[in-house]
């Protein structure tokens, strides 16, 4: 049997200003409850959905970016764009961080 390799999903920061028009956006922060994030996407129609930590799921992240892909994927957008808070490190289960300068 040939075990399958699943490849982590490939994130970006530092997107340039000029490069952000067909981007999905994530914003990651904290709040008490735990880790929130905010997905956005400008294409076919500007839109915006919000993920939430509960006491079952304290991270919205784990929703977040596999929704941010699918979008990606779907809408053919280029790149998801990861925006973190300071108090925010990258996990590195979640995927890959590229910066782009």
């Amino acid at each position: 049997m040939i075990a399958r390799v699943r490849s982590l999903p490939v994130f970006y920061r530092n997107i340039p200003t000029a490069n952000q028009d067909n981007t999905i956006a994530v914003r990651i922060f904290c709040l008490p409850e735990g880790l929130s994030c905010v997905v956005s996407w400008p294409l076919p129609e500007p839109g915006l959905r919000i993920f939430s930590p509960t006491a079952k799921s304290p991270q919205g992240v784990d929703e977040a970016l596999p929704y941010a892909k699918f979008l990606s994927d779907h809408l053919c957008a280029g790149r998801v764009a990861v925006e973190l808070d300071e108090d925010v490190e990258w996990d590195p289960r979640w995927g890959e961080l590229v910066d782009l300068q």
